[in-house]
């Protein structure tokens, strides 16, 4: 029996990897013969840049960024040759605002400035191209903080 498991990570509780380790964990007691491909998958948001650097390598960059508050964050993007892999919700992800602040409110007055600012420093490192993987956002501003971090 072949299986594949290709989980995405698992809201806040479980990255891709760890999911798809735990269910292939369970296959294997249940079918200790069964052949399980791990096969962890990203939808471009928590986790993008991890399932990436584990199919792609490449030189993980973990600057200081701008969060959604204006606060600062820890932001890794990947860097494969000149190609730069960004994941949004690292700087700006709803995992940085605590739920009971997570009303229509605060999403009118959070900031993807750090998004702009990982793009930045990915053109500084020699990337000519990005790739953003835009999923579990924190804010609704259309992109303009990013913009403005670019000098827009």
């Amino acid at each position: 029996m072949r299986v594949v498991v290709a989980p995405d990570s698992f809201g806040g509780t479980l990255s891709a990897r760890a999911a798809a380790g735990a269910i292939a964990e369970g296959w294997l007691r249940a079918v200790p013969d069964a052949r399980v491909d791990r096969l962890p998958l990203a939808d471009g948001g928590t986790g993008f840049v991890d399932v990436l650097q584990e199919r792609l390598g490449g030189t993980l960059h973990e600057p200081q960024v701008t969060g959604p508050f204006g606060d600062p964050v820890r932001a890794p993007w990947l860097q494969v040759g000149e190609v730069a892999y960004i994941e949004s919700a690292a700087a700006c992800g709803l995992h940085h605002v605590p739920r009971e602040r997570r009303t229509p409110e605060v999403a009118g007055s959070v900031t993807t400035r750090g998004v702009g600012e990982l793009v930045r420093a990915a053109r500084a490192a020699g990337c000519t191209e990005a790739v953003i993987g835009l999923g579990g956002s924190a804010t609704t501003d259309g992109g303009a903080g990013l913009l403005a971090a670019l000098g827009a």
